[in-house]
């Protein structure tokens, strides 16, 4: 995604073997965001006035473009930043495991999303049984697998308990 906008070696400075970072899953302190967007937001506008129509909004992606900007260390330095690995942490990403559904031949990386037998809630893979994260506090992009997903927290004892109607959600919608 982001070769037409910054060429083939732009990878190079950072590794091929790094982790893809999820844009909507960003946490920081106040300074640190203001950071963050006005570096983003910056680099959207730079890109609008490129001549390749690919690197313009809203064919180029928040999501590719943070990623380089994060691995070319413009929002400053890396070694000051933590990245989490998937399955640990605070937010746990399902959308990857459920787009992998829609991809010839059809297979789902479903089977690596982990639930909790007693209560079917989504776990993270990787924190331990006593760590507080062990139940994923936020589920992210669980909207890109709205049919498991509504079958999980309709059967989900927690939320049998919640004056809350999952279906009356509307899901967002997912470009291909």
């Amino acid at each position: 995604h982001t070769n037409q906008c910054y060429g083939r070696d732009h990878s190079k400075a950072f590794g091929l073997n790094r982790p893809v970072l999820c844009s909507g899953t960003i946490v920081g302190t106040r300074t640190g965001i203001n950071r963050f967007l006005s570096v983003l937001v910056y680099e959207f506008h730079a890109n609008n006035q490129k001549p390749n129509k690919q690197c313009r909004s809203p064919d180029t992606t928040d999501q590719w473009t943070m990623n380089y900007l994060y691995y070319s260390g413009r929002f400053g330095k890396i070694s000051k930043t933590e990245t989490l690995p998937w399955g640990t942490g605070p937010v746990n990403t399902v959308g990857k495991p459920c787009i992998d559904n829609r991809q010839k031949p059809n297979h789902s990386a479903k089977d690596i999303v982990q639930f909790d037998s007693e209560t079917g809630l989504i776990l993270n893979n990787y924190e331990t049984e006593d760590s507080l994260a062990r139940i994923a506090p936020v589920v992210h992009q669980y909207d890109r697998c709205i049919a498991w997903a509504l079958k999980m927290l309709h059967e989900a004892e927690f939320f049998k308990t919640v004056n809350y109607r999952v279906e009356d959600l509307d899901p967002l919608p997912w470009k291909t």
